[in-house]
């Protein structure tokens, strides 16, 4: 596509900081979806935990693009295979990191989900010839995967051989659908209406989990539906495709990071889980290559004279 579409809005070119404080954003409202879904629905498939996540979520995308006029956009995105791919990974990536929490617990699942994401999304962009994602970028997921080797510490005897595959394979599709949204948001398409129709492609492959459940009906499962829907998914993704069109995917998946780190802390306070002085000082070490990372991105920007 040679320009933009003309039914698809086209957001401001934000800098590389706001793009990696808007990820950033996006990665502490993840990082509550675990904690709600204990303190609301702790009983819940996690399969249909999914599927309805997807489904108001993915509704709330739409309606956001609908009322920026970019409907038009949507109907052109859906006919890409590209957006087809893109929302087969995203349902794999909740199917499968909700089997892994499932298996592993919400801890282990989230790190291995999240911790093998942006070395994936880093390679993957690279071949897909996104660009290279730096040394920057290098040396900040490995100090970050060392926090996160430092929060699984003394929790890997609680994990099973098929939940922590599971959750790997939930960070290959996280992997996957980040690289295609910033393909698909670097050609000229919105990249709120690239998220919208994706993940409503994702919905759809995910209602028959639905089928037959009951749980989400109650007064605490519908809040936590909306919760999820609305707020972790909906807010969570504009904000999350802010990035999109200015971030590497590699340099995404690593911000991403902050969202194990916010679980973890929820976990202590509200849901009164107790973590060693080791997981605190992993947390710490992602908050660091998180700030490492994100000053690479302030440095960029006046480099390159972007400006928001």
């Amino acid at each position: 596509m040679s320009g933009p579409h003309p039914a698809s809005p086209v957001l401001h070119r934000a800098s590389p900081r706001t793009a990696a404080i808007s990820v950033m954003g996006a990665a502490v409202l993840f990082g509550t979806s675990a904690t709600s879904l204990q303190l609301l629905a702790p009983d819940a498939p996690p399969a249909s935990v999914a599927a309805l996540r997807l489904l108001v979520g993915s509704a709330g995308l739409l309606a956001f693009v609908a009322l920026r006029g970019g409907f038009g956009g949507l109907v052109g995105l859906w006919r890409l295979p590209s957006v087809w791919l893109m929302g087969l990974a995203v349902a794999g990536y909740q199917a499968l990191f909700f089997l892994g929490t499932a298996s592993t617990g919400v801890a282990i699942g989230t790190l291995i989900s999240l911790g093998v994401a942006p070395f994936l999304a880093g390679i993957i962009g690279w071949l897909a010839r996104e660009g290279a994602p730096g040394w920057l970028w290098a040396g900040s997921t490995v100090i970050a995967i060392l926090g996160l080797g430092l929060l699984m510490v003394g929790s890997l005897d609680s994990g099973q051989p098929g939940g922590m595959a599971a959750a790997a394979g939930a960070g290959a599709c996280y992997a996957m659908y980040t690289v295609l949204g910033v393909r698909l948001s670097r050609a000229d398409h919105a990249p709120s209406a690239v998220l919208a129709a994706s993940f409503s492609v994702g919905a759809v492959l995910l209602l028959p989990a639905v089928m037959g459940t009951t749980w989400w009906l109650t007064a605490s499962g519908a809040a936590e539906v909306l919760w999820l829907g609305l707020v972790t998914t909906t807010a969570g993704y504009l904000l999350f495709g802010v990035g999109l069109r200015v971030l590497q995917p590699g340099h995404i998946a690593t911000l991403t990071l902050l969202e194990p780190a916010v679980a973890t802390l929820l976990g202590v306070v509200v849901l009164h889980e107790v973590v060693s002085a080791t997981g605190w000082i992993g947390c710490l070490l992602i908050l660091g290559a998180l700030a490492l990372l994100g000053l690479g991105e302030g440095r960029a920007r006046r480099s390159t004279g972007v400006t928001t």
